[in-house]
Parts: structure tokens; sequence; C-alpha cells
């Protein structure tokens, strides 16, 4: 069954920040903030805010930073690091239509409806506004079985399960004009990555032992290695860019 989104993360809040090594990755982070050509006059807004980790990167660049999430225990944490938090589903946001010049996401789509979610973005960007995404995918048909079944007992409130052409494909949908998109690598402690309160000890289990068992391809494409009591696996994510249509184009 799949687990409520909001207990998920009430019981995940507090070690939130070390749960993996990309949470903090100030690369990672840059390069997000970079895409979205984020300046002095841009009005902001991170959807599925969390502990503010992106929020916090986009202080002292832009005019202002709206953060929206679920979870009142994930965003506490990121009061320091915006102008307005708003409680609300990213699906229905309590926002007028054409406000913001930047939308960012980082690993919030896997828990809510895709359509809802993109459709609300796409309305409270202004005409030209930017939309940047970052989300953890399988490389590919050789390891999604895996990814997606590994995936699943890690996060049990996880509701969607992406390829790498899945995100453009999904902007493409919601009418996003000039789509790109680029692979990251982010090298990850297993062990790590399991770690929080979230899951059963039987679903931490069941995740080494998919690791165990993996087939070569997966170990291959992912660079498995077993390191003394730990599993290192470099996890596929895709950004990507796209900008609201002006009307005319």
């Amino acid at each position: 069954m799949r687990k409520n989104p909001v207990k998920y993360f009430m019981d995940r809040a507090k070690e939130y920040n070390f749960s993996s090594r990309w949470v903090a990755d100030a690369v990672l982070i840059k390069k997000l903030r970079e895409l979205s050509g984020a300046n002095p006059e841009a009005k902001v807004l991170d959807i599925a805010i969390g502990t503010g980790k992106i929020a916090q990167a986009f202080q002292g660049w832009v005019k202002c930073v709206v953060g929206v999430d679920i979870c009142w225990e994930m965003v506490r944490q990121a009061r320091h690091c915006v102008d307005y938090i708003v409680l609300a589903p990213a699906e229905k946001l309590p926002l007028r239509n054409d406000i913001f010049d930047i939308c960012v996401c980082r690993q919030g789509l896997q828990f809510m409806d895709l359509g809802g979610v993109l459709g609300e973005i796409h309305r409270v960007l202004k005409p030209g506004g930017r939309i940047v995404l970052c989300h953890l995918t399988a490389y590919g048909e050789k390891d999604k079985e895996e990814s997606f079944l590994i995936q699943k007992f890690r996060n049990p409130a996880r509701k969607n399960f992406f390829l790498p052409e899945d995100i453009p494909c999904l902007l493409k949908n919601q009418a996003f004009k000039d789509i790109e998109y680029f692979d990251y690598i982010s090298r990850e402690s297993v062990n790590q990555w399991i770690d929080n309160a979230a899951i059963s000890k039987n679903a931490k289990e069941r995740v080494k032992q998919i690791y165990r068992d993996a087939s070569f391809d997966f170990k291959r494409i992912h660079s498995i290695e077993f390191k003394e009591e730990d599993i290192l696996d470099s996890m596929k994510m895709i950004i990507a860019r796209a900008r609201k249509g002006t009307g005319n184009v």
C-alpha cells in the first residue's frame, strides 16, 4: 500500500538533509539556479520546497522566493530561506495566474498528479517564464525494472517512476517550449539513502537484497560497488528546463 506523503515526510523531516548526497550537493544546486536564469527582478516559486536547500540558493539572487509544500515539519526548516510559504498541494495552488518568472522543483513530481501540478505551474508562470525540474530516473529499459523496484521499497509514498525521456515529454504535453534536458549522476551510499524512519526494517533489507541479486546489466549501468557493509550506486537524475510560451510563439 502506498504511504501517505504527508506522514512519510513527517517521519523523514528530522534527518532529511542527511538522507542523500544530492540533497545538499552544491554543484547540482548551483546548476539548477544557473539554468533558471535567475536575476534580481525574478519572482521564484519552489514546488515541494522541503527543507529549503534549493530556495536558499536563490537568496540574494532574486526579488523573492515563495515555497510550496504539504508537510509543515519539512517546511518549518525552510522559513529562513523564503519570503513566503504556502502549505498546499501543488496540484491546487492558491496563487494567481501569471505571477512568477521562475519555477523550480527537485524530487517532487514523483509524489504528485503530473498533469495537475504541471498545469498549475504553467498557469502561475508569466508568459516566457522558466521551469526547471530535477528528478531521479532509471537509465533506460535495461535497468528500469530493478531501479523502480528499489525506488518503490525505499520510498513507499512514491506515485510516479521515470525514464529519462519522461520528464521532457511531460513538459511538451503541457505546452512548454524550448525544452532542454541534461543528465546528472550522483554517487550515493545506499546505507545513507535508506537510513530514515519512514521505511521499515524489512523494506531496508529488501532494498539491499535487490542490489545483491541484481542483474549484470543493472550493476554495470549503475557502477554498483559493494564496499564493506555499504553499497555505492551511481544514480541518474534528469535536469530539464523549458519556458512558458508568450502567446505569439
